[in-house]
């Protein structure tokens, strides 16, 4: 255990409470920064903090918390959007950390970030992509983490499941199923092997500075469909249509992930989506 058992949860959502639920279990203190704190669960001490403004984030100085955990949402989906709840809000925390480092900083990305858009595979040291407002916004924000803070390792998630049926799911449920053609794959991560990477990190003395965290299986996207239409004894409809072909795809490595040491407790679609589904009843 870290010497100082804080722990910051900064815009704590879903991914920083169940992180703290198993912190506080090993006897950690941990901090809720949001701007809505009232509802987090007792074992988090809510600190009320607006990113936009870095006197509400002077805790984080003040506290001088061992781990800091940052998983930022975009404030709306246009480029100012993600320009504020990502870059901005990322340099208001380092500005509000001072001199203060944290022996593991903790920042949520996404593989947007990478350039690659015709389905090739991508690795932590792929190109980026700097002409889309958002992803450009995302990186800024691994940059501001990784230039200022020693400590910082980037998690750069692929799309994240299982907080109940979650929105595959019920779009699946629905009939609005993806065309087979053109070949589109996608990549995905089960929260519990998010939260539990991160829980793996503070074991370990070496680590990487960024880490893809998404599953051994990069799939068609309409294999997946198909096999949830399956699992849910409905018929599957492919699209007839190419209405995502102008959208970039991309097979994400995670081999860094693998020879960390960690063993994912969902390593493919199938794995964590029957969990998905078998929790939804």
């Amino acid at each position: 255990m870290m010497n100082n058992a804080t722990a910051a949860l900064v815009a704590c959502g879903d991914i920083g409470m169940r992180l703290a639920k198993g912190l506080h279990d090993d006897g950690w203190r941990c901090l809720g920064l949001r701007r809505n704190p009232q509802q987090l669960p007792a074992y988090i001490e809510p600190v009320a903090a607006d990113l936009n403004e870095v006197a509400s984030l002077q805790v984080l100085c003040a506290e001088r918390p061992a781990l800091l955990l940052f998983t930022p949402t975009p404030a709306s989906r246009s480029a100012e959007g993600y320009a504020q709840g990502f870059a901005r809000a990322a340099r208001n925390i380092v500005t509000a950390l001072n001199e203060h480092h944290p022996a593991l900083a903790l920042l949520v990305s996404s593989t947007r970030v990478y350039a690659e858009h015709d389905g090739g595979w991508v690795d932590e040291g792929s190109a980026l992509n700097r002409d889309d407002p958002a992803a450009r916004a995302i990186v800024e924000a691994e940059e501001a983490f990784l230039t200022a803070l020693p400590t910082a390792v980037v998690l750069r998630a692929g799309g994240l499941y299982g907080d109940g049926p979650g929105y595959l799911v019920r779009r699946v449920g629905s009939g609005d199923h993806s065309a087979s053609e053109p070949l589109r794959f996608s990549n995905r991560i089960h929260r519990d092997d998010l939260v539990g990477f991160m829980q793996h990190l503070l074991t370990l003395e070496r680590r990487e500075r960024i880490y893809n965290l998404v599953d051994n299986d990069p799939a068609p996207q309409h294999e997946v469909e198909h096999w949830l239409c399956e699992q849910m004894k409905l018929p599957w409809r492919p699209a007839a249509g190419a209405a995502d072909a102008a959208r970039g795809h991309k097979r994400v490595s995670n081999q860094r992930l693998r020879d960390s040491g960690y063993v994912l407790q969902y390593p493919d679609y199938r794995t964590g989506y029957t969990q998905v589904l078998r929790s939804a009843g």
